[in-house]
């Protein structure tokens, strides 16, 4: 095995974690490092990675980095075989990671384990591919949303992140405020600083319109567990992507909210909502998506088009 290590410093609102691993592996000649300065380059430290033969990629960043090498690698062939990866949770919410990264959080273990990868805990998850984003470029990550998750995800990141509220904390901060905002004021449609709004999506999986009209949000995933440990889909896992809605108006917040976030497959759903596992969809609205932490307009006058992208295979621990 040979192991490289990419490392964005800018993660995690410069949080000096990348920082403090590349110190760490300093003088060390079994792993390469490269510091990502500037994201043109990232394609060029691929190809390095390539010719040098590394089969295990350590990614020190947050979700958005991931997002962008899981694209690049699955969509050229820089590698005869894709690389193993390993997700250090160095960025600022780390959602990808909290599933699939690697679990210990001390960076000189990090660093003790790149410099002698031994896994002992693999696991293989297909991407969620994005076909045709308004720009024209395709993209691979774990989890896509839209409507209410791309609202509360821009003000979690303009709000809370840039005023230093990080993690789950300002994940929590975020949704505590708008459940509250739920329960002991009235609906207003027509309030864009609300994420509990009304927005057009028309949803189709298998063929069939599951969803149409004013509704919450939409989401596609292929992640077992999002923000806080959550889990808004249920129904039986028969398929790669989990693909869930909620309806507008919002169903009782009192009554629903615990269920509509957590528990197992067979729990009763909300009214109106859905959640199907599909191998590819459609998602229409005018709303913009967010696709790990990062943001892109959706297609004019079309579907966004999903499928179920290549299986990486990621090391936990």
């Amino acid at each position: 095995m040979t192991a490289g290590v990419l490392i964005n410093p800018k993660a995690g609102r410069g949080n000096g974690k990348g920082v403090a691993l590349a110190e760490a592996l300093k003088g060390n000649a079994t792993a390469k490092v490269h510091v990502l300065t500037a994201f043109e380059s990232l394609e060029d430290i691929m190809r390095g990675f390539a010719s040098a033969g590394v089969t295990d990629l350590f990614i020190s960043s947050g979700d958005g980095t991931v997002h962008a090498i899981q694209t690049l690698l699955a969509e050229t062939d820089l590698f005869p075989v894709l690389p193993r990866l390993c997700l250090l949770p160095h960025g600022t919410t780390n959602m990808t990671a909290a599933d699939i990264g690697y679990t210990t959080r001390s960076i000189a273990a990090q660093a003790a384990f790149i410099a002698s990868p031994v896994a002992q805990d693999l696991r293989r998850r297909p991407t969620v591919r994005a076909v045709n984003a308004r720009d024209g470029q395709v993209r691979h990550g774990m989890f896509l949303g839209t409507g209410a998750v791309s609202a509360a995800t821009r003000y979690t990141q303009v709000s809370l992140n840039d005023r230093g509220v990080k993690g789950s904390f300002a994940t929590f901060a975020a949704l505590a405020g708008a459940v509250g905002r739920s329960l002991f004021t009235a609906p207003n449609p027509h309030d864009v600083n609300r994420f509990d709004r009304p927005f057009p999506i028309t949803v189709r999986a298998n063929g069939v319109t599951v969803a149409t009209g004013t509704q919450l949000l939409a989401l596609a995933t292929t992640l077992e567990k999002l923000i806080l440990g959550t889990r808004p889909f249920w129904g039986g896992r028969s398929g790669p992507i989990r693909l869930t809605t909620f309806p507008y108006p919002v169903p009782s917040i009192p009554r629903w909210f615990i269920p509509s976030i957590m528990g197992g497959e067979d729990r009763k759903a909300p009214p109106g909502a859905t959640s199907h596992a599909v191998s590819t969809c459609s998602i229409e609205t005018t709303s913009e998506f967010v696709m790990d932490g990062e943001f892109f307009d959706a297609p004019a006058g079309e579907a966004l088009r999903i499928e179920t992208g290549p299986e990486f295979t990621y090391i936990i621990r």
